[in-house]
């Protein structure tokens, strides 16, 4: 960043004091409470809608976080592309802010798909010459085939960078969609909450902001959440899998107050370096824990589902999972027309995810220009 850039960032933290986490009490000098800046709302796994209100202290340093993540992806001679929901959500808003800060232009697009259809997204990223894109991993995919059809080819694409945002998604399959798009792919973690939980390193790995979140996790129904050791880290190897819990540094995580998230994922004790030296937890989302099937092992995600499948490089980049009695229900897409019909992929994949995760699936396939009518 520019000098000037961080001193702005210097001089909100002096104006903040450390307080409470994302839905904790404020603990302010003088007793000032800190004011209700943005209101969104959240979806249960039950499909009930609840308010979220985030306050302007804790939205000020999860801007600062997120303009440094961005700062480490992108540089002001970007132009970005954000296609991220901005009706009621918090993650359009705080993408938009962040690559601002760091000077990069940015074009809103949005994800309602009616002033900016697909197409339309496309014309703007060839137009003004677009380096970067800022959306779901599934529309991520979609425009890269939707390109392909329309014959705009995207190894010749402005596009750089892809950065995932609002969906667990795998290794394997964000390495996919970076190469559909002939650009690096990255993610970022959030939740309705908290818009910015972990961000990405030069390895790809995310990174809990733990100077202002503590990242826990617990069991959740479906057997042992922590089969490789114990959830808090206390030897080498332990990587943590549970229900997601995000307080302040200094606040007891036990309980089913506000930390609880909902959110199943991994995490990576102190024990477990990332090659980048940076210190903080690595976090591997895995989606909702309603979306998870119990197993003997442990609740298994969509995202292992992903790990598994994305082992094979004939496949595109788009996945769509459903949990159904116990299992799941796993669609996939091809380029090769014969791989739909001869049935080898599915029955080769449906044997690898049966044995490896110890879960029920009925894998279809499909071909990639008829994924939009196998998935509606």
């Amino acid at each position: 960043m520019s000098e000037p850039t961080s001193r702005l960032y210097e001089r909100f933290l002096e104006l903040l004091t450390p307080g409470a986490g994302p839905d904790g009490p404020a603990h302010r000098a003088g007793g000032r409470e800190p004011a209700r800046a943005r209101y969104g709302e959240r979806v249960d796994g039950e499909g009930r809608t609840h308010p979220v209100l985030i306050t302007r202290d804790a939205w000020i340093l999860d801007q600062i976080d997120l303009a440094l993540a961005f700062d480490q992806l992108l540089t002001a001679d970007d132009v970005v592309v954000v296609a991220a929901p901005y009706e009621l959500s918090f993650v359009g808003a705080g993408v938009d802010r962040a690559i601002e800060m760091i000077g990069a232009s940015v074009i809103s697009v949005g994800t309602s798909n009616t002033i900016c259809p697909m197409p339309r997204l496309l014309g703007l990223i060839e137009e003004y010459g677009a380096t970067a894109l800022v959306c779901s991993p599934s529309l991520a995919a979609e425009l890269a085939s939707l390109a392909g059809a329309s014959e705009r080819p995207l190894d010749r694409s402005s596009v750089r960078s892809v950065i995932c945002v609002g969906e667990a998604c795998s290794r394997e399959r964000l390495d996919r969609i970076g190469a559909a798009w002939a650009a690096r792919a990255r993610a970022l973690y959030g939740t309705p909450s908290a818009p910015t939980v972990a961000v990405p390193c030069a390895h790809g790995a995310l990174h809990v902001c733990d100077h202002r979140l503590r990242a826990s996790v617990r069991d959740v129904p479906g057997g042992r959440t922590a089969p490789e050791g114990p959830r808090d880290g206390a030897h080498p190897g332990a990587v943590a899998r549970g229900e997601l819990l995000l307080t302040a540094p200094d606040t007891d995580p036990a309980g089913d107050g506000p930390g609880a998230t909902g959110e199943l994922v991994e995490l990576g004790g102190a024990d477990r370096p990332c090659p980048c030296g940076e210190k903080s937890a690595v976090l591997t989302p895995l989606g909702r824990v309603t979306e998870a099937v119990p197993a003997r092992r442990g609740p298994v995600s969509a995202v292992d589902v992903e790990r598994v499948v994305f082992d094979r490089p004939d496949l595109a980049p788009h996945f769509a999972c459903q949990v159904r009695n116990g299992g799941f229900d796993v669609t996939c897409a091809v380029t090769d027309g014969d791989a739909v019909r001869d049935g080898e992929v599915k029955r080769s994949l449906e044997k690898r995810v049966r044995e490896e995760l110890d879960v029920d699936v009925e894998v279809r396939i499909v071909a990639v220009d008829d994924w939009n009518t196998a998935v509606s």
